[in-house]
């Protein structure tokens, strides 16, 4: 029986799934572990690379061929597949920094006696030069190592009993949204998710010509998924202390673009300095660049919520979250 089962969903990612072979082939672990890619469509040379490297002799390499059926169908048909009393879910463009990490994340479990252990998520500088202006707008949170609020399968680690337990991912109500959201709060309200001090790098690989409207579809995603959330979770996870400050808080930026257009001058001018304010916070990089893009941030957030929110309110009446930004992009 492996140590851990590695549960990772590949697509096309040659530019990053050799630093994640890389990260965990260095891993020190008291046992063999195994590898399960669920395979998305691949279009190049991934799975080419995979073969390749040193981890599919060193670690068992399983492949799983499943096209188009989302994260929470594909974190499904990995752990399933896995014989691994830990499950280890894996993004193809996330790995370790430490060659103890995997070893800790199991440690810190046991330790905590929790069902879940979630790491602290960072984006390199050397990745953040090479982003656009608007992902960087959109991934500042994920800079200087900061916990998640989900499980966001970046080197999140799940007994195989506690899955048992829920019945697994939702993939019914999720395709490629807030199915992590969905799996705390049914973990949360069997046991206790943990949050260890293991760091895990992001390599958010974006080409720097991408658009503001891809950032747009990546809003309408994350809003269905919000919204399917509210549908079965209702207003316990809706008022819950993570999602309400965050939902208040955008409907604030709505509320304050709006606001700039009314015809009275305390009301406008109050509305711009606020949205400025907004501005400093999500551009503080910007102003340090002297990008003259910065005074768009706030018009540009409000808009990105506008989009979530009425993507949101389309999961809610769907009762299931389908967009996929990436999947619309390509078509």
């Amino acid at each position: 029986m492996p140590w851990v089962s590695v549960v990772i969903p590949i697509h096309s990612c040659r530019a990053t799934i050799g630093m994640v072979l890389d990260g965990l082939f260095k891993q020190k672990v008291p046992a063999r572990c195994e590898v399960i890619f669920i395979c998305d469509t691949i279009k190049d040379d991934t799975l080419e690379i995979i073969h390749a490297h040193p981890l599919s002799t060193l670690w068992d390499v399983v492949e799983i061929n499943q096209p188009n059926c989302g994260l929470a169908a594909a974190y499904n048909t990995g752990w399933k597949a896995a014989r691994a009393r830990y499950i280890l879910n894996m993004h193809p463009d996330c790995y370790p920094v430490g060659d103890d990490a995997l070893r800790r994340q199991v440690e810190w479990l046991e330790r905590e006696s929790a069902l879940a252990v979630q790491p602290l998520v960072d984006i390199p500088q050397g990745d953040w030069d090479a982003m656009s202006f608007w992902d960087r707008v959109t991934s500042s949170q994920f800079r200087h190592a900061k916990p998640g609020n989900a499980l966001m399968g970046k080197f999140d680690l799940i007994r195989r009993d506690a899955l048992e337990k829920v019945g697994g991912f939702d993939e019914k109500c999720f395709f490629s949204a807030a199915e992590d959201a969905d799996m705390m709060e049914r973990l949360l309200a069997a046991g206790k998710v943990a949050s260890s001090d293991v760091v895990v790098i992001h390599a958010h690989v974006h080409p720097p010509s991408s658009k503001f409207v891809s950032i747009l579809r990546k809003h309408a995603q994350i809003g269905e998924g919000a919204g399917a959330m509210l549908r079965k979770h209702g207003l316990t996870w809706a008022l819950s202390p993570r999602a309400f400050p965050i939902t208040a808080i955008n409907a604030l930026k709505l509320v304050l673009l709006m606001a700039v257009f009314v015809p009275v001058l305390p009301v406008s001018l109050g509305a711009i300095v606020l949205m400025l304010l907004f501005a400093t916070y999500y551009g503080r990089w910007a102003f340090l660049t002297r990008d003259w893009r910065v005074v768009l941030i706030p018009f540009a957030v409000a808009l990105m919520f506008s989009v979530y929110a009425v993507a949101m309110v389309r999961g809610f009446i769907l009762g299931r979250q389908s967009f996929h930004y990436a999947r619309r992009s390509k078509n």
